[in-house]
Parts: structure tokens; C-alpha cells; sequence
């Protein structure tokens, strides 16, 4: 099976993310994200390694079988050091992503702390869902 290394949008830094340390590389627990950018795609990322995804497609991962990801708590609130020249903007229900998988082994996984790994399966399942997804994807090599 293929496997890509890829580098979701990051429209947003982080407040806080809770770690469980008792892994390696350590899992998101949760996270407060503070949103400098709109989002745009449905799976997201922080300057702090934390992975979001908008709420339709955390209940279409739920159903499709897919493995190495769970759900976890995430909270957001738009930077109050925008421009006033920045337009407004709201930001979507998100779940917090939970990569529990291994790199290489499951459909969802991370190498290092923040780099995340797809099986070809889960690109393609993200691909059908928006094919704007492609353009996040590298194939390792």
C-alpha cells in the first residue's frame, strides 16, 4: 500500500493543546486554536501540530472504516490581533482530530510531531470527498 506525507491548510495557531505524553510521538488530547484565516478545507491544522476537521466530515470518517483516528474536543476563537482590513469571518463546528494510529501501518498516522501520514485508501477517501485535497498530498518516497 502507498503512503503520503501531507500538509493540511493551517488557518490557525494554537492557545493550548493537551498532550498524552505516554506516546510516541505524543497524542492531541485537546486544543484551543485561534483562527487567523477562514477555513476552507475540511481537514486542518495549527502552527502546533494540532488536527481539526469540520463536523461532516468527522461523521463521514466515523462511518467509513478507516483507522488509526479518534475524536477529541476542540474549542476556536477568531485572533483578536487581526487587521481591521481582514474580512469577517466564522469558523465551522470542528472536531479535533486524534491520530492513534501508526505511520505507515494504519490509514491515519504521524511520523515526528505534526507530520501526518495517509494511507492511499484515506487519501482517496478525501480526494472523492473534495479533489482541492490533492493539492495537500506528497507521496513519500
Amino acid at each position: 500500500m502507498k503512503f503520503y506525507k501531507i500538509y493540511p491548510e493551517c488557518p490557525a495557531g494554537f492557545e493550548g493543546v493537551e498532550w498524552d505524553e505516554s506516546f510516541d510521538p505524543p497524542r492531541q488530547i485537546s486544543a484551543h486554536l485561534i483562527f487567523a484565516a477562514p477555513v476552507f478545507a475540511e481537514l486542518i491544522t495549527s502552527y502546533g501540530g494540532a488536527f481539526a476537521v469540520t463536523e461532516p466530515l468527522a461523521e463521514a470518517l466515523a462511518k467509513s472504516g478507516l483507522t488509526g483516528f479518534q475524536f477529541g474536543p476542540l474549542s476556536g476563537e477568531i485572533s483578536p490581533d487581526l487587521s481591521k482590513d481582514t474580512p469577517p469571518f466564522e469558523i465551522p463546528a470542528l472536531r479535533g482530530l486524534v491520530i492513534t494510529g501508526r505511520a505507515l501501518a494504519d490509514d491515519f498516522g504521524v511520523k515526528m510531531l505534526g507530520l501526518l501520514i495517509l494511507s492511499e485508501r484515506a487519501v482517496d477517501f478525501l480526494t472523492m470527498r473534495n479533489e482541492s485535497f490533492g493539492k495537500y498530498v506528497y507521496e513519500l518516497s
